[in-house]
């Protein structure tokens, strides 16, 4: 990762070993606060190249500063918005699931770690009717929403635990907006790669690791102050890291690209304007924050039926995989060991 002028960053001996090389030698990228709950430095692996926290969340704290987290986005989204949402999401899946149609992929069962709202796996089903669905999260009502809206089987657990019965289940796992979120990557990695069939494949979505340690960055070493980490992102993956690792895990890309370039052609992982900067750590309280506010969120109990357009689930698929495909499609795309844009976009296959 590129510095800034004259001043490097420094070599540190970690508190934790790497979570996926076992290294305890790092460099500093920068120091931030999770709420209230703990403070941590964000440090790049001098072995592996893998960016994380150090020390890393615990559990606890990770509940703690998501519910949070949930709390306050909850209270910036409008009811409407949050209907739109899945929409978008259904959208999403049948774009996704169209394009493996393409490349003569067929997925029989499918595993989505973290499912939110379940709407991108039911886009999928609009493609592959016959698809069953298993979804696996830490938090019950997340799995109840999606039986009762989808009638998706559920798994209660986090995706660092092995569970030894789903080795060789599934032809596709999906981990969306996840993996920078988990505690222990190399974990899920061996994970994801066991409960694969041989041949069978991988998705995500996660952060362009560049940008996205990219602001902490500039707090730490051009204001020398620590910043604010609200949301828990705990890896941050560069392009060409990432790939490597997955190799090491039995998995090559079929698809892997980065996409959403901005503000500008280079993205935010580039810039020093003062915009880029994430804000100063106030400790912003956690625990006080849901106890005084939780009561207002509100809970939308959106029915299929009325949130999707009928012909969206019985109409033309070919009109509404075009309709997807305006909406979602990537005409730009980014190669990742570039680090330019915003989100990562990875197809991997299990090699037989």
């Amino acid at each position: 990762m590129d510095s800034f002028p004259p001043t490097p960053d420094p070599a540190v001996s970690r508190k934790e070993p790497c979570r996926l090389c076992g290294s305890r030698d790092a460099l500093l990228l920068g120091r931030t606060d999770f709420w209230d709950i703990r403070s941590t430095d964000i440090v790049r692996c001098t072995s592996c190249g893998l960016m994380q926290l150090d020390p890393m969340l615990t559990g606890e704290e990770t509940a703690r500063g998501c519910l949070a987290y949930y709390v306050e986005e909850s209270l910036r989204m409008p009811v409407h918005e949050q209907g739109r949402n899945l929409v978008r999401n259904f959208r999403r899946g049948v774009h996704f699931a169209l394009g493996l149609r393409r490349r003569g992929i067929n997925v029989d069962h499918m595993l989505e770690l973290g499912p939110g709202s379940g709407y991108f796996a039911e886009g999928m089903r609009r493609v592959f009717p016959a698809m069953r669905t298993t979804v696996m999260d830490v938090v019950q009502e997340v799995l109840d929403l999606n039986l009762r809206d989808h009638g998706y089987a559920g798994i209660r657990s986090i995706p660092e635990e092995h569970r030894r019965e789903l080795d060789g289940r599934f032809d596709l796992v999906i981990a969306r907006d996840i993996i920078e979120h988990v505690m222990d990557i190399g974990a899920v990695l061996r994970n994801v790669a066991g409960y694969l069939k041989p041949g069978g494949h991988f998705h995500f979505i996660t952060p362009n690791g560049h940008e996205d340690v990219w602001k902490h960055r500039l707090t730490h070493v051009i204001d020398g102050a620590r910043s604010e980490l609200l949301i828990n992102h705990v890896n941050y993956f560069d392009g060409k890291g990432l790939q490597e690792h997955l190799h090491l895990r039995g998995m090559d890309p079929v698809e892997y690209y980065i996409y959403g370039l901005k503000p500008r052609l280079r993205g935010r992982g580039w810039s020093t304007e003062r915009k880029a900067f994430a804000p100063h750590s106030t400790k912003r309280p956690a625990t006080p924050f849901v106890e005084e506010l939780v009561h207002q969120v509100r809970q939308a109990n959106f029915k299929k039926s009325e949130v999707l357009p009928s012909w969206y689930l019985n109409g033309n698929l070919q009109l509404l995989g075009l309709i997807c495909a305006y909406q979602h499609g990537h005409v730009v795309r980014i190669a990742p060991r570039r680090n330019i844009g915003h989100e990562v976009h990875g197809l991997f296959r299990k090699r037989a």
